[in-house]
């Protein structure tokens, strides 16, 4: 159940009564913040599974793929599920609160904090971009090379120079922030 434990993670209330919100998160941190062990295994399947089947083969995915989004947030929520019970400042939906408050309590060095707290920026910026250019909320695929999409996408996102420059040092900022997340993220849970 690790995917469960992690979703429940990003549980808040948002409206309604608040007995019956405290209710359900008293009865989420319960489970969340258990005592029981968290399976590595499992929870790296299921990522290599997502990976698999999400990401068309070829190509890089902002999201799925490795070294992307979803990497940098598993690594913060296996993290917060390993040592969420002995310290709950770590209880946060916030990826980038759980990264700052996991290098404060020396969970992550100061270099694995600064890989990935910088990749969390840039894949959000990356995808909310997409986003613009594509109009839509669920095509993140990241244009292929030399495709005038990319350019796009680079000048959205501030790059100068323009056109292929601009999509070139797009490029080069995305297989750097891809190759160090996958890089932390293997040396942590593989």
């Amino acid at each position: 159940m690790p995917f469960e434990r992690q979703a429940l993670i990003k549980l808040r209330q948002v409206a309604g009564d608040a007995a019956l919100g405290a209710a359900v998160l008293a009865h989420r941190d319960a489970f969340v913040w258990s005592d029981i062990p968290w399976d590595r295994d499992d929870a790296l399947h299921l990522r290599a599974r997502q990976a698999r089947e999400l990401v068309p083969p070829g190509r890089f995915n902002v999201k799925y793929s490795e070294g992307a989004l979803v990497e940098v947030e598993y690594a913060a929520q296996y993290l917060q599920i390993q040592h969420g019970r002995a310290h709950p400042e770590l209880r946060t939906p916030s990826t980038q609160q759980a990264l700052d408050r996991l290098r404060r309590l020396a969970v992550l060095s100061p270099d694995e904090h600064r890989v990935l707290a910088e990749a969390y920026v840039f894949w959000r910026r990356v995808a909310d971009g997409l986003r613009m250019v594509r109009g839509n909320a669920r095509d993140l695929l990241l244009p292929v090379a030399g495709a005038e999409e990319m350019g796009f996408l680079a000048r959205r996102l501030g790059y100068a120079g323009g056109g292929a420059a601009a999509a070139a040092a797009l490029a080069a900022d995305v297989a750097r922030h891809r190759d160090r997340v996958h890089s932390v993220f293997t040396a942590r849970f593989r």
